[in-house]
């Protein structure tokens, strides 16, 4: 495969560039303009890049390239079991009762039962004075 010619408002870029390392982009698109040429900023980069005046990456080490690499690794890679990091909201799981902790005998789940029936009534206690609002407001 050929390798394309750069165009000929390239060349004149770069021959500015030569000259003048330092000149803006602005003073470089007036004179392409006296000589009948469109430049873009996107050039003006191309061309300093090319002449080492600015730091830049190696054309294939963006983004997309390190993206693809790490598709073709995890593809190549056995699969893992899951880490348990999920996105979004957690899952709703109920409380296990522990083995051999609190409720290990019956004292445990006597004082497991009378904190339910505490809670039971606490609830009861708000619903009857919701109740008696909405009857007065009724």
């Amino acid at each position: 495969m050929a390798a394309k010619k750069p165009s000929p408002q390239f060349d004149f870029i770069v021959e500015q560039l030569k000259k003048n390392p330092t000149a803006a982009y602005g003073d470089i698109a007036a004179a392409a303009q006296k000589k009948g040429m469109k430049v873009f900023p996107i050039m003006y980069g191309r061309a300093k890049a090319m002449l080492g005046l600015v730091a830049s990456a190696p054309r294939g080490s963006g983004k997309a390239t390190r993206k693809k690499a790490a598709t073709k690794a995890a593809k190549a890679a056995p699969a893992a079991a899951p880490t348990g990091a999920r996105r979004g909201r957690p899952r709703k799981v109920a409380a296990a009762a522990p083995v051999g902790g609190d409720l290990a005998g019956i004292e445990g789940i006597i004082a497991q039962v009378k904190a339910s029936a505490a809670e039971r009534e606490t609830y009861r206690a708000a619903l009857e004075k919701i109740r008696a609002i909405l009857d007065s407001v009724l």
